[in-house]
């Protein structure tokens, strides 16, 4: 009796121990999100898309974007986070700007404290996701079971790494299995708003097919130095100054006039209404931005 009373309670043990390790990663929800800078010209997407369904045919895919700028690591990075919050618990994203593939970068899967998963090479791509959903756990893609079944091309990773890679994932299989723990990934040098001298200091981390600007800094930052919605706002970016009204929406001034306003993304967006801000400012993704109240 006390033999079976032992064994009834390692059961048990064991079962608890299982159960709290898979309750320990988010719930795959088989949705899986592409963001690329492969344009739709050309295969790769549909070749990406032919291996996930090849490995996972009740996967349900979104296309976020396939236009980000050619190697452009930081626009890939603000837009995979700025789609990525919106979408439920259990969402895997795979994210392919990676002008090092074929090199000695790493693939690499990430589960966030918010208990969503992405895919991507180990260039920083996934350093804004990082910095605002929070690092749980990061592994090294290298389950060879997880690639392309025969040979692994150097020069498309997208289809043959990451691709099935999320497709594994996405149907359940464990993150623990996608390779080793890895804790030297790599970040981007994106640089945390701040107020210096009476200014609200940050840096470009999106420009829009309109010109638009936004940078990483938040209304309540700019509530700190004494800005409110109806102010006069002087904005520099690099050499060139100009007087923004603080407004809430691009009708709120004239045609031709600039605007800072409380974006959709909670970032502070500078605009000129019906033109382009960054043709005026000359501004790139990483450009350093200033606020302050005009005089």
């Amino acid at each position: 009796m006390k033999r079976r009373a032992v064994a009834v309670v390692v059961l048990v043990v064991l079962l608890f121990g299982l159960t709290a390790f898979a309750a320990s990663h988010a719930e795959p929800n088989g949705v899986i999100a592409f963001v690329t800078d492969f344009g739709r010209k050309d295969f790769y997407v549909g070749a990406m898309e032919g291996v996930v369904l090849s490995k996972f045919p009740e996967a349900k895919i979104v296309h976020i974007s396939h236009e980000v700028e050619e190697y452009n690591i930081r626009e890939g990075a603000i837009t995979t986070y700025l789609a990525a919050k919106e979408y439920p618990k259990g969402t895997v994203f795979c994210t392919v700007v990676d002008p090092g593939v074929g090199t000695e970068r790493k693939p690499i899967v990430l589960e966030t404290e918010t208990g969503h998963y992405f895919i991507g090479p180990d260039n920083g791509v996934l350093t804004m996701v990082m910095n605002n959903m929070g690092v749980k756990e990061v592994r090294v893609l290298e389950n060879p079971d997880w690639r392309r079944e025969g040979w692994v091309s150097k020069t498309f990773h997208g289809r043959d790494v990451f691709s099935p890679g999320a497709a594994h994932l996405a149907s359940g299989e464990p993150f623990t299995e996608a390779g080793p723990e890895y804790m030297e990934y790599k970040t981007l040098d994106i640089q945390q708003s701040r107020i210096e001298d009476g200014a609200v200091v940050g840096e470009a981390v999106m420009i829009d097919e309109y010109g638009n600007i936004q940078a990483n800094v938040h209304a309540s930052e700019l509530e700190e130095i004494g800005l409110e919605v109806g102010d006069t706002v002087e904005v520099q970016i690099g050499e060139v100054v100009e007087q923004a009204e603080y407004a809430t929406t691009y009708g709120d001034v004239p045609e031709g006039d600039f605007l800072v306003f409380r974006a959709s993304t909670d970032f502070i967006e500078v605009a000129i209404n019906m033109g382009s801000a960054q043709e005026n400012f000359g501004a790139e993704l990483g450009s350093t931005i200033e606020f302050r109240p005009a005089d």
